[in-house]
């Protein structure tokens, strides 16, 4: 664990342990009044690398990750079910609280009317009978959280669609990789079989936008724009699938579990 990480790890396991009925009042307005310099270096991570993204060392993208945990455990308020990389009540929090603690840090929320996997994740899905019907957005339960042009966290969403954009079960059930804990489907991300301090040594994943532009994952340096990019004998097309939604929302794959981290991928806006 680095030094920069550890009141943020204190924050991650005080909502864990949490059993109150006001997670803001009591857990997080409090640590924001004492920890109030993470709004600082974030704005300064924003000045310093929205336009040069591999300006970011490596304790940049371990105090992000560390950010991003208490952001997951914090989400699974929104979230139906309970998974199995969860042992911990979740924390008593209107989505209000969620907004205006992530604001207070300097995040943006963004509302985006069309579904994009850059901006969206997928929580349920409504089949559409026509099979070329395309994704739309029936609800969102959780806003998108900006930091500049870097995508924090997407937006959580109920949709629609034909399953030749989208397959019901599969968008459901499949695993939703570079997440640590979810309470509605299965999750994976480079943590996960480390120790307790080892395991906060985790890079945030880095999606991008520009102008014109969606860059995804752009630490990984596999770039599956490349047509010589191997895949471990994955379908290209599905490793791009995955890398855009961070699961499988269409695709079938019966190979066990993928290992989509080394690549990137840039799609034209």
């Amino acid at each position: 664990m680095h030094k920069s990480q550890v009141p943020i790890t204190e924050l991650y396991r005080e909502i864990t342990a949490y059993r109150g009925q006001d997670a803001y009042g009591e857990v997080l307005e409090r640590w924001l009044r004492k920890s109030g310099g993470y709004k600082k270096w974030l704005s300064r991570y924003r000045d310093r690398t929205n336009h040069h993204w591999s300006a970011a060392k490596q304790a940049d993208l371990w105090v992000l990750y560390a950010l991003y945990r208490v952001t997951s455990s914090l989400l699974l308020r929104f979230q139906a079910g309970r998974g199995e990389t969860i042992d911990y009540p979740e924390p008593s929090l209107p989505i209000e609280g969620f907004q205006i603690f992530h604001e207070q840090l300097g995040f943006q929320t963004t509302q985006e009317c069309k579904f994009h996997p850059f901006y969206h994740e997928v929580l349920s899905v409504s089949q559409a009978e026509d099979p070329q019907a395309p994704i739309k957005i029936d609800q969102c339960i959780w806003p998108c959280l900006m930091l500049g042009d870097m995508m924090y966290c997407r937006a959580g969403c109920e949709v629609t669609g034909g399953k030749n954009h989208i397959d019901k079960t599969i968008a459901e059930s499949s695993t939703l990789y570079w997440t640590f804990c979810r309470s509605d489907k299965p999750c994976d991300d480079q943590s996960h079989g480390w120790g307790h301090n080892s395991q906060w040594r985790t890079n945030l994943r880095r999606d991008y936008r520009t102008h014109d532009q969606f860059f995804y994952n752009v630490d990984g340096d596999q770039s599956l724009n490349s047509l010589d990019c191997e895949t471990d004998g994955i379908a290209h097309e599905t490793m791009i699938e995955v890398v855009q939604n961070r699961c499988l929302i269409k695709s079938s794959f019966d190979g066990g579990e993928l290992y989509p981290y080394p690549y990137c991928y840039t799609e034209k806006s």
